[in-house]
This record gives structure tokens, sequence and C-alpha cells, in this order.
């Protein structure tokens, strides 16, 4: 197929659109993040796919397909991977063929290893195999070069990494670098960059010495019209003594000699992290800019910290994490005499609203939650997850095994229910195929059938992410007037009827 854009300035084809993996062994599932790529000289193309099969939910196994642009079958080039595949790129001189692969067949979150595909030899390499850290993308910046980036200790880095020796050389590792391509006749980068307190914008980096040049300012007013905190970096000692890392930022006008509440923002995935990066949502911005001293840490199961941190929440999903967010909470506290230990809330999603449930049911040091799209049951989620892979390797197992079963209920929140007595906002979406709505209504009916201050938000067109602008307003609003009604009054006592304190209405910057 050949794209030309016509005399009205149209895109069209002079050919109709080919599937070249229809009737193949790849006419399975096409993955969409990093799919495909092509070559230099457009005759083909690399796309990661899985096999046809029933076993799509309970493993990630997937390969990198080699076709030709004309229709010729496509074929695997990495049949005996085990795990999940991604990121393909050509070479510059269209030799090799770069990309991700992981290890284990069940568990999303292995570490991706860096494979270099030769044609003429039709053989594989592996690259900076002793390399600790697991690169999300990767493209080349010349025949001998790879590029990487990767998370480590709370930055989204960039590095150039040589392909014989495995040498890792990092370019910049301040802030996130997202999205990244080369700038052709230079020896220059593309990249979308961006920090909490700095919104995402296009900057072109050498890839020789790391200098970096800002290309477009997309949101110049937010640096004049609205209050953006910087982050502070913070480490506590958590579980296994291990170090656990996290951000904290301040408040508007912030004064020491003050007292402030404490947002406790506990991340989902689980093994995901926060990263000095932009988002529009649970940007830690909003909550500071609201008048909360905010602290999120990466607890075990978090990335960016080597591969045995992140796998230290496999079957410890109420354990390790919860006594490392508690152990650094409490240091937190003794360092930082302006926090006040009255006026608390903790906010998480996914896994981070699992934690919510599991912390209701362990502590009443929190005046408020707030649960988003959160786990209730780790059975019942099982049944009703669309990725079987996830729940099989995090309780290492399947439910209806009488071994595996007892690692489900002994960390399920539903079995400390009658615990349970902090006001709760449920936050879940009709769409979410991850945890399903079953789980946050759940959730309520605990809460109101024990008589605890609890409020539903539900959104009947969003999934496991708030992503239309207008939902997004709304979600923002409820969350910061649920969590402003329990720490910003003069009763003594934030326990009472659901109806027994207004909320504080706080207006969304720009709505009229």
């Amino acid at each position: 197929m050949r794209l030309d854009v016509g005399g009205k300035g149209i895109l069209g084809h002079k050919s109709k659109a080919k599937n070249i993996i229809k009737d193949t062994v790849a006419d399975g599932r096409l993955e969409v993040a990093d799919s495909f790529t092509f070559s230099s000289d457009g005759r083909q193309i690399a796309f990661v796919a899985k096999k046809p099969g029933v076993d799509y939910a309970w493993r990630t196994t997937s390969y990198v397909y080699l076709a030709d642009v004309d229709g010729t079958a496509a074929a695997p080039i990495n049949e005996n991977g085990e795990g999940a595949s991604s990121s393909p790129v050509f070479s510059h001189d269209g030799t090799k063929l770069a990309y991700l692969q992981m290890k284990s067949a069940t568990y999303e979150a292995d570490r991706n290893q860096i494979k270099v595909y030769d044609f003429g030899s039709k053989s594989t390499v592996s690259v900076a195999s002793d390399w600790d850290r697991s690169p999300a993308n990767i493209l080349w910046a010349d025949e001998a070069t790879l590029l990487a980036t990767y998370n480590d200790w709370g930055r989204r880095k960039l590095a150039k990494i040589d392909i014989v020796t495995g040498v890792v050389t990092p370019i910049i590792e301040k802030h996130s670098v997202g999205s990244m391509q080369r700038i052709p006749n230079t020896n220059k980068l593309l990249i979308s960059y961006d920090a909490f307190d700095m919104p995402t914008d296009l900057y072109a980096v050498s890839i020789g010495n790391g200098y970096i040049e800002q290309i477009t300012s997309l949101n110049p007013q937010l640096g004049n019209e609205v209050y953006l905190s910087s982050p502070e970096d913070v480490a506590f000692v958590g579980a296994d003594n291990a170090t656990i890392h996290g951000f904290m930022l301040h408040p508007p006008d912030f004064d020491a000699q003050k007292k402030y509440p404490l947002a406790y923002v506990i991340h989902g995935g689980p093994q995901s992290s926060f990263a000095d990066s932009w988002s529009t949502r649970w940007n830690l911005n909003i909550f500071a800019a609201a008048g909360f001293v905010t602290v999120a840490m990466d607890f075990q199961g978090s990335t960016g910290y080597g591969q045995d941190f992140t796998d230290a929440i496999r079957n410890q999903w109420g354990g390790k994490p919860y006594e490392s967010l508690m152990l650094s909470l409490q240091q937190l506290l003794d360092a930082h005499l302006y926090i006040d230990r009255d006026r608390m809330v903790a906010l998480g999603a996914s896994y981070g609203g699992y934690m919510i449930n599991w912390l209701n049911g362990h502590t009443d040091i929190f005046k408020a939650f707030v649960n988003h799209d959160g786990v209730f049951s780790l059975v019942s989620t099982y049944y009703s997850t669309d990725e079987l892979y996830f729940p099989e390797t995090e309780s290492e197992g399947v439910p209806f095994d009488r071994e595996a079963r007892e690692n489900y209920e002994r960390w399920s929140p539903e079995r400390f229910v009658s615990e349970w007595k902090t006001p709760t906002l449920v936050i879940h979406g009709q769409k979410d195929y991850r945890l399903t709505i079953s789980e946050g209504l759940s959730t309520f009916t605990a809460l109101r059938r024990q008589g605890i201050p609890a409020r539903l938000l539900y959104f009947p067109d969003e999934n496991h992410w708030v992503l239309k602008p207008a939902n997004s307003l709304r979600w923002h609003r409820e969350v910061l007037d649920w969590i402003a009604r329990w720490t910003f009054s003069d009763s003594d006592s934030a326990i009472g009827s659901i109806d027994s304190k207004p909320p504080a209405k706080f207006v969304v910057q720009g709505e009229l």
C-alpha cells in the first residue's frame, strides 16, 4: 500500500490494504503497545503478537514476527522465548533487529532483557544481560549502540548501551523521558520530557553529551498561574531493612512552623513506581495545592530498584508493602513535626485501592480513605479479571488449588471487613475489566452496612482509569471534597453520620 497526499491535501492510498498476518500462525492477538515497526527500506515489518489459543488470559508469551510487506507469511524470530516480547526496532542498515524479551511466561513484571537478532547468521544475542534494570523502550543510535529508557530510583532515565560490551552509559538522569525518536541527519533525539513540576514538552537531546534543548512550550501559563511544588526525595527503612524511596511535596506558602494535613498516596501496579513525571491522573501536585503535605513511597513490588525488590511483593500483598508503608510513615512523622498526625488521609488506585482496604482492616490512624478501582476480595478478583496470569503469579497458584487458596485468603482485605472503621470514598468504572465493578460495590456495601461513612462515585463510561476530561474534573472535585471533609474541620471527631459535615467545596481552576 502506498500513501499519497492528493491535490486537496487528502491522504489516500493507491492500492488496497492487505492483512499480512491473516491465515498465519500470527493471526491472533496483535499486541498494541510498541507492536510494529518497518525496516528503513520499507520492505519488511516486525510486529509483536500472541499465537491463537485459549491461554491468552494465563500466559504472557508473545513473539516478534517478521514479514515482507507484500504479504509473505509472517514467522517468529524468537519462537523459543517464553515471556512477553516488545519494542522491536530495525538497525539503520537493516542487518539486525533489537527487541525486548521477558523470561517468564506468566509474569508481566519480569525484567525486560535486550535481544539483538542478526539477519545474516539468524542468531540472537543478549545485550547487557547483567544490568539489573528493565528497559521500557529501545532505539538504535548507530550500528553498535542502542538507546534505552528505564526506571531508576524515581526517575525515567535515558542511556546508551554498547551491544558488544554491554556497557550502559546514562545520557539523561533527571526527571522523566517518555517517547523518543531519532532526528534525521543529526546525532540528536526528539524526546518527550517532564517532571512533577514540569508538564510534558518536546526536547532535542544530543546523544553524545546529553545536552537538552527545549523545542515546545505547550503550557506556558502553568508556571505563572498555578502553584507547582518541586518534589523532595525522601528515603526510609522498611521491611527487610530495605531502603524505601519516595517523594514529598509541600503546599503553597509552606511554613514549617505550622501544622499541615498529610495525603499519603499509594501507587497501583503493584509493579510500578512514583516517578518524577507529569500526569493528568493522580498528579501529586493536585493534593499539595489543596493544602496537603503529599507523600508517595515506593514499597516492595515497585520498579526501578532492581528485580529482587520488584519480586519481593509476590505472595506478600498485605505483608512487606504494608510494613514498609507504615514504617516509612512513622519515620516521616518523627522527622517532620509540621505534619498533623490527627489529620492524615490515604489514597490509592488499583493495588493502591487494595492497600486502602487492607489499611482499613489493620490501622485506625487515618481520618479518611480514597479507594479507586481497588480489590475487595482476591478470590473474587481472580474469577472476574481479564488477566489470570497476574493473580496466578502473585498468589503462586490458582484459588481452586487448596495450598494456593490459602495465599489468596491470607492477603484478602475481605477477611478483615469487621475491623473497618475509617470513612472511605469508593470510586469505580463500569468498563474496568481488570478489577470489575463488583469489587467497588462490595467495598461500598461492607462500609455502609456497618454504618461507616462512605460515598460511591460511579463512572459508567470509564475503565480502570478516568480518561474523559469532564469525568476527570468530577473525579478531582469529589476526591478533594472528601479528603477536605475529614481534615479541614473544627470538630473533635471526624467519625459520624455521612451527612453530619458539609463538604468543603473546592473550585476546579478555570471552572465558572
